[in-house]
């Protein structure tokens, strides 16, 4: 095996790692050597960070006393880690489509497959140093010599970090095998991103929550049953207990690698070259006797069947509000099952602001236009109305719009226990804040149209850019809760009938308002 060979072979996959951080890498003129380094520092500074924000808090802990913390914290990690890692190995083994360009190219099978598993480590390695500190800690805590605890904990996080890739490559092989995923590629990518990130949030939010719990009571938290193994193996090596812990997951490391070299390996070289011929050459079925809007309808369907837009609209748009309410219900410190049918116009703006908050510039909506891409300058060019193309094109990502940001009110719902009537009144809110702030979005992508984009986040980060997203979503959060505590204040203790309906008049005008603005400065200028 050539050292130079697999080198330059790591650099390479070392930039379908991170996609994103390589674009904004790039757009800050780094290249060659440069940005080689510019990609490996920011590994070097995720790691320093979890170290940093982890590492003091596991100092005061005695984890050779306390196996329920033990095995929290290695959970903790390992749902981060799972969740980095589906998102990484997808992105080097599959995303990147590169093993025909190398068919030509003296390079060994095996080169190619080392570089892109050891760059795969190299990305899930930061967000489990803490567990490394943690062996270290529990074997120290449980008065085990200073050196044979190192070594111990370096065997440990071989096994820990091994087993955790083995597992999230056999989902995304396996899972790349099936015929579901060769028909709808782009669909299942997301979705398989998508759940990782839901299973690793949810999976935090819910641990945190027990450990608020079992803080109360100043005790250990409940142990994990099958992650005591690390436990034995780090705080009793010399024990029997400890020895047969150590082999076990020693033995279960064989023989995943076993399995992936049986089963996977062989077949994986030949299965890549199938993804990367089938992602430059897309079967397209015609359909016949559709209507205009239906063919239409299909177009704008395809259109943002991007993993990347996906991933941004779920983690920008949905993440964000389900992530601050399911913590507030799990901690049960929100319960709105008894409130009062006087607080239904609260609720209703309620409604509004949640759709503030989840249509930003990430959002389907925000960049429908720009999708086109040089499709757009075609589709001027045909005999058809722009603004009924566009009309279209708007009542469809409205609809998905409307779509998500009403899913995620009824799991708002359920979790605070909002009565029925209460529920619809929500409802009703995020059908009207969707379409007044759709309205501000849809002709705001007219404006900054970009139509020659290679990378999706550069749609992301017109106007203000990346700074301004941030400080647009966290405005709005916080002007939302604001206007919707001093709005239940008023109904509370100054008139109930006299704020509803002051509060109505001023909704009714501004909605009439804003969408003359929009009729008059953006549809009328269209015909």
């Amino acid at each position: 095996m050539d050292s130079t060979r697999l080198k330059e072979l790591l650099k390479v996959n070392l930039r379908y790692a991170n996609p994103q951080q390589t674009t904004k890498s790039r757009e800050k003129g780094k290249k060659g050597a440069s940005l080689t380094r510019s990609l490996v520092m920011q590994y070097l500074y995720s790691g320093m960070i979890f170290l940093l924000v982890y590492g003091f808090t596991m100092l005061g802990v005695d984890f050779g006393q306390l196996p329920g913390y033990f095995t929290y914290y290695m959970a903790l990690f390992g749902i981060i880690a799972f969740s980095q890692g589906i998102s990484v190995t997808y992105n080097i083994f599959f995303q990147s489509q590169d093993l025909p360009n190398f068919l030509p190219l003296p390079f060994r099978q095996s080169e190619l497959f080392l570089s892109k598993i050891a760059v795969a480590v190299l990305t899930i390695v930061p967000f489990i140093l803490p567990v490394f500190v943690l062996f270290i800690l529990a074997g120290i805590r449980a008065n085990i010599f200073i050196l044979w605890a190192i070594m111990g904990a370096l065997l440990l996080f071989i096994c820990f970090l091994g087993i955790i890739f083995s597992i999230c490559s056999f989902i995304v092989f396996g899972l790349a095998k099936t015929k579901l995923f060769k028909r709808h590629r782009q669909l299942m990518t997301s979705l398989l991103l998508i759940v990782s990130i839901v299973i690793a949030v949810l999976g935090v939010l819910v641990m945190n929550w027990q450990t608020t719990q079992t803080q109360i009571m100043f005790t250990d938290r409940s142990t994990i049953s099958f992650l005591l193994p690390f436990f034995y193996a780090a705080t009793q090596p010399l024990t029997t207990k400890g020895l047969l812990s150590f082999f076990g997951l020693a033995g279960l490391l064989v023989l995943l690698f076993v399995i992936f070299r049986q089963l996977l390996l062989p077949k994986l070289y030949e299965q890549l070259l199938i993804v990367s011929s089938e992602g430059t050459s897309t079967k397209r079925r015609h359909k016949t006797n559709q209507s205009l809007r239906q063919v239409l309808f299909n177009y704008h369907l395809q259109s943002i069947r991007n993993p990347s837009l996906l991933m941004q609209v779920f983690l920008n748009s949905i993440l964000l509000p389900l992530v601050f309410v399911i913590s507030f219900g799990l901690n049960g410190e929100i319960n709105l099952r008894a409130i009062s049918t006087e607080f239904l116009g609260v609720v209703f703006l309620g409604g509004v602001a949640l759709a503030v908050i989840m249509i930003n510039q990430t959002s389907l909506i925000a960049n429908m236009i720009s999708l086109d891409k040089e499709n757009f300058s075609f589709i001027q060019s045909l005999p058809l109305s722009l603004k009924f193309y566009l009309q279209e094109k708007f009542r469809f990502a409205y609809l998905l719009q409307l779509a998500l940001i009403s899913v995620v009110i009824v799991i708002i719902g359920l979790v605070l226990r909002m009565p029925l009537l209460h529920l619809v009144s929500t409802l009703c809110g995020g059908l009207v804040g969707s379409y007044l702030i759709s309205l501000r979005y849809f002709s705001r992508d007219y404006r900054l149209l970009l139509l020659n984009w290679t990378e999706i986040n550069q749609l992301f980060s017109r106007g203000a850019g990346n700074l301004g997203l941030a400080f647009t979503m966290i405005g709005s959060v916080f002007l939302s809760i604001i206007l919707l505590v001093i709005y239940s204040f008023a109904v509370v203790f100054i008139s109930t009938q006299g704020v509803n309906l002051a509060v109505g008049v001023v909704f009714i005008s501004g909605t009439f308002l804003w969408y003359q603005h929009y009729q008059k400065h953006f549809w009328q200028k269209l015909e």
